[in-house]
């Protein structure tokens, strides 16, 4: 039984949705409210997946998925809303939501998206998917334009965009197809043309 809370200040969506949970036997809705004033309750109630919506009064859906993901870190949290622009979509994906849904999407997609975010997967309204697509092409197509000014090899922009992204340099080697030590050698020589000493240093330049 998956247990599902519901942080929505629309009432008769509010409603729409428990009838919609309740469909469900393998469903259970164990909290909702309107807001986060009081989240007391909702930790309380120990759900396993939160329906969140952003336009909240008081602490807003996207400062919620911060503190139900400090308390709760097991919990997942998808977001369900009616905005669809990148400041939010991103805010709420870097505040640690596991999902975007717009609430009119089919209610087929809203029970779907609770089973799959409790599974430990994450989902995504389709759109809301291609706006984050074309979000991280148009960041990595500015960021390689900046990096022209520094001579790097198409070698060397390759290895720093996996850099950036975080990934280890295990991973990076093996994605690249290269040694470790041949991989250490086009770091260092990113690092001087650069002129940075560190990943720390890459992590903040390039955030």
């Amino acid at each position: 039984m998956i247990r599902v809370a519901l942080i929505e200040d629309n009432l008769s969506y509010m409603k729409a949705m428990q009838a919609l949970v309740g469909t469900r036997p393998d469903m259970l809705l164990v909290y909702t409210s309107e807001n986060l004033l009081e989240p007391g309750a909702l930790f309380h109630a120990r759900p396993d997946v939160v329906m969140l919506d952003i336009d909240l009064p008081g602490i807003n859906g996207i400062e919620g998925v911060k503190l139900i993901k400090e308390k709760m870190p097991q919990t997942g949290v998808f977001m369900l809303t009616v905005f669809e622009d990148e400041d939010k979509i991103f805010s709420s994906i870097k505040a640690g939501a596991d999902g975007y849904l717009l609430k009119k999407d089919a209610p087929e997609k809203i029970t779907e998206a609770i089973t799959t975010v409790y599974n430990g997967e994450s989902i995504m309204n389709g759109k809301i998917a291609r706006k984050m697509l074309d979000y991280f092409n148009r960041a990595e197509n500015s960021r390689n334009k900046e990096l022209e000014q520094f001579h790097l090899t198409r070698r060397e922009t390759e290895i720093l965009n996996h850099l950036i992204s975080g990934k280890s340099y295990k991973q990076i080697a093996e994605e690249c197809t290269i040694s470790i030590q041949t991989l250490f050698s086009h770091t260092k020589n990113i690092y001087n043309k650069l002129n940075i000493h560190s990943r720390a240093e890459i992590a903040a330049r390039f955030r």
